[in-house]
């Protein structure tokens, strides 16, 4: 009884506001947290879905309203799951409460959201973290230290893509421009912030965009020149189905992190050797290299031209535990036992400067 005793009052006490698929994944990998984590309430605007909800992953609360979850007893964060056109109102409820919050990425629907957002935290002096769990899996972890140590010279671009085709029947939410719909806010994030996250800020935003029925962009491309001089280019659909995978492109390498993008384990980090000034003996290579001999071997083999340039790769695999959302509870749950108000790793600042990016982008589409 007292070993039972001990253990509750370790475990991380999330309360849930919103009670659907992203929700459900969340609950779900708190099972594989390292701090013993467990769902203790849950809310949503239907209350019935909070019902069922409940039921089916076992919380043993359910409130009848966000402000009611909010101001259960003994919870120690909550996680804001809502489509983003409720993330401001709902983490602000939080926020003023004194309750650290995670919000589901996008921060925000625009960047006067989001720093509104961070403004109440700061001046509350209380958590808070948007929710983008990539960025916690052991892979990008890895990736992030091995650019920022010069694994691959000097960054130049970031590529990216994340898309599913998807009926407008299937997921009315994606496509409900009132509610925050769209390809950027709910999958162009993931490559633009994995740039951000390399890159540094980004400042200047071209983007385009084909804008649905319902007024939302079903396919989006946001280009991006970042603080240190490198462009992104990420493409993000609801219509189609792109390689959904990301290069990072440097001066002496590239890193090709292997598909999803959204949780990734492996990635291909290559060598590359710079070209060299030719002289007499390049031209005797270069006729060898254009003759039809050389020529017919490349179309079939389809890789010779990259034996020059290339010094070698090597696959990296770093597999993640559960269905990888626990990394995320673990980085919140560690933070706010330390006291911490933000998170190194994704801090607020810069959910504000991706906030900011999506937001030029999205005033340029007509």
């Amino acid at each position: 009884m007292l070993c039972q005793m001990a253990a509750d009052e370790l475990t991380f006490r999330w309360g849930i506001l919103g009670a659907g698929y992203v929700a459900r994944k969340f609950v779900l990998g708190l099972r594989h947290a390292e701090i013993p984590a467990t769902a203790a309430v849950v809310a949503s605007r239907s209350s019935a879905n909070a019902e069922r909800f409940a039921r089916e992953l076992s919380i043993p609360s359910v409130a009848a309203s966000y402000e009611e979850a909010v101001e259960a007893e003994g919870i120690d964060a909550y996680y804001v799951a809502t489509p983003p056109r409720e993330h401001r109102p709902l983490a602000l409820l939080c926020l003023r409460a004194g309750k650290p919050v995670l919000v589901e990425k996008p921060l925000a629907m625009d960047a006067a959201a989001a720093e509104e957002i961070v403004d109440a935290a700061r001046s509350n002096s209380v958590f808070c973290m948007e929710g983008m769990w990539t960025r916690f899996l052991p892979l990008v972890r890895e990736l992030k230290q091995f650019v920022d140590g010069g694994g691959i010279g000097e960054i130049r671009a970031v590529t990216g893509s994340f898309g599913s085709a998807t009926a407008p029947s299937v997921n009315r939410n994606l496509f409900d421009k009132d509610l925050g719909g769209g390809a950027l806010l709910h999958r162009g994030v993931y490559p633009l912030s994995m740039a951000c996250h390399l890159l540094g800020s980004p400042v200047d935003v071209t983007s385009r965009a084909t804008l649905g029925e319902t007024g939302v962009d079903e396919d989006s491309t946001v280009v991006a020149r970042h603080v240190n001089g490198g462009i992104t280019t990420a493409y993000s659909s609801l219509r189609t189905q792109p390689a959904n995978d990301c290069s990072i492109l440097g001066t002496t390498g590239t890193v090709h992190l292997q598909a999803p993008i959204y949780r990734p384990s492996r990635m291909t980090v290559a060598r590359v050797l710079a070209a060299r000034a030719g002289g007499s003996r390049g031209m005797r290579w270069e006729r060898l290299r254009e003759g039809a001999l050389l020529q017919e071997a490349h179309q079939r083999a389809g890789r010779l031209p990259g034996l020059a340039r290339r010094g070698g790769s090597r696959t990296v695999t770093r597999y993640y535990g559960g269905n990888g959302y626990h990394y995320e509870a673990d980085e919140v749950a560690r933070a706010v036992r330390a006291g911490a108000l933000e998170s190194d790793v994704m801090p607020l600042g810069e959910s504000v400067e991706i906030a900011r990016a999506m937001t030029s982008a999205r005033a340029q589409w007509t």
